[in-house]
């Protein structure tokens, strides 16, 4: 197949004549071909970080927390709460349930670890947050009495089964009969009553896809965490909610908290306001660190073609003798450029592709070779390497790359056309 003369000639250039490939080529497709995989890689990462943190917040968490400013710190009648709430926000879709949450400790044989009860009711708390959803048994009957879920990496971490039984005690009950004095000393003395601990038994498990949740976060029936810390049965130390549209949830927070001064409202991106803040800096950082890489890879490109055009003076030099315009000259390096572009942002995008499919057994193999945890899901707070390759994202970095490519070629375009014949050959001489 006979090719046209600037797309033969580009071709040309790209290898030399007693080797299949030159080291300049590689090293300049080398260019593209990183940025590319490392912009997938990265971008995909990084919104798939977002997402998951998110959904998972969604999933655990309400749109909107109610905490008592009156009463001991607990609502005494939850329901009637909820019922003003769901009437006067009927046109948002709100719903929402009575919680329990507090600080405990799990015993386990002669061990104790630090967690987090949450108590629920569980006819309610579907309708607001998913836990029971992603319930290991989701058939399983409601949590009753004396029955807990707890997460799937908490029970691999103490050995539990389902069925196996635990022991709660609270911070609360255990420092009853301890009390300072007004010159700051302790007073020891005996409680009135006898404390017994929650007997529990792991009833079900869950999987959040959130470390925090899924290392520490104990679920109880809501009657079974108010006799753990000390409260009436069908009081809630918050009342939970949630709307059609939490994105736009800053004037619900505001038109509420001014209906409810009994009340101290947070909505959930409030409430997460740190973490965000964490993610979007690491967002910049990526940023930054992406435009360094495409900075390079058009280093390395227009440096590699630089260097074809001083190795092809004189052939420049012949071609303009014999009647070949400046333009096709310095087009012939433009499509030399895009060569390297095509063939660079191919191999990126299979090579980035690959590694997201398979990131997880790559992250594990360098774990073990480097004999640390390179991906903590404590630091990360999420259980794997998260993903999310979008098409758009895909089409805006090969159309990126190639941009650049082209672009990187424009130098040595210039500097070929605007060569004369007889510069170059006198040069080559």
């Amino acid at each position: 197949m006979h090719l046209p003369l600037d797309i033969f000639l580009a071709a040309r250039y790209l290898r030399p004549k007693r080797t299949f490939v030159s080291v300049i080529s590689l090293l300049s497709i080398l260019g593209p071909l990183l940025g590319v995989a490392i912009l997938i890689i990265v971008s995909s990462v990084m919104a798939g970080f977002d997402r998951d943190i998110r959904t998972g917040i969604m999933n655990m968490s309400a749109h909107l927390t109610f905490y008592p400013n009156t009463g001991g710190g607990y609502f005494e009648d939850p329901i009637a709460l909820i019922e003003d709430l769901e009437r006067e926000c009927a046109a948002e879709g709100l719903k929402a349930a009575p919680v329990i949450e507090g600080t405990a400790l799990m015993q386990l044989r002669t061990s104790v670890y630090p967690k987090v009860v949450r108590g629920i009711l569980p006819e309610r708390e579907r309708l607001v947050t998913k836990i029971q959803e992603n319930f290991y048994d989701p058939d399983q009957p409601p949590l009753a009495e004396g029955q807990a879920a707890i997460g799937r990496r908490l029970s691999v971490a103490l050995d539990l089964r389902i069925g196996d039984e635990f022991l709660i005690h609270s911070p609360a009950h255990l420092t009853e009969n301890i009390a300072w004095t007004e010159d700051g000393k302790v007073e020891i003395h005996e409680p009135d009553e006898f404390y017994l601990p929650e007997q529990c038994r792991v009833a079900n498990l869950y999987s959040m896809g959130i470390s925090d949740y899924d290392d520490n976060v104990i679920v109880l029936h809501l009657d079974q965490a108010a006799d753990l810390f000390g409260l009436d049965w069908g009081s809630a130390t918050s009342v939970q909610a949630v709307v059609d549209d939490p994105m736009n949830i800053t004037q619900l927070t505001v038109r509420l908290r001014e209906a409810h001064p009994e009340c101290t409202v947070v909505n959930w991106q409030e409430k997460n306001q740190m973490l965000f803040n964490t993610l979007q800096s690491e967002k910049n950082l990526m940023t930054f660190l992406m435009a360094f890489i495409v900075l390079v890879a058009s280093f390395t490109i227009a440096t590699t073609l630089i260097t074809v055009v001083v190795q092809k003076t004189r052939e420049i030099g012949i071609m303009k003798a014999v009647g070949v315009s400046s333009f096709a000259v310095g087009r012939i390096f433009l499509l030399q450029g895009l060569m390297i572009g095509v063939i660079g942002t191919t191999l990126g995008t299979i090579i980035g592709l690959l590694i997201l499919h398979y990131r997880d057994a790559i992250s594990q193999m360098i774990s073990r070779m480097m004999g640390f945890e390179i991906f903590p899901a404590e630091l990360y707070h999420l259980t794997s390497i998260p993903s999310l390759t979008t098409t758009s994202d895909l089409v805006r970095i090969i159309a990126m790359s190639l941009g650049i490519c082209v672009f990187a070629a424009l130098i040595p375009a210039i500097y070929a056309s605007a060569t004369t014949p007889a510069a170059s050959l006198r040069d080559e001489n």
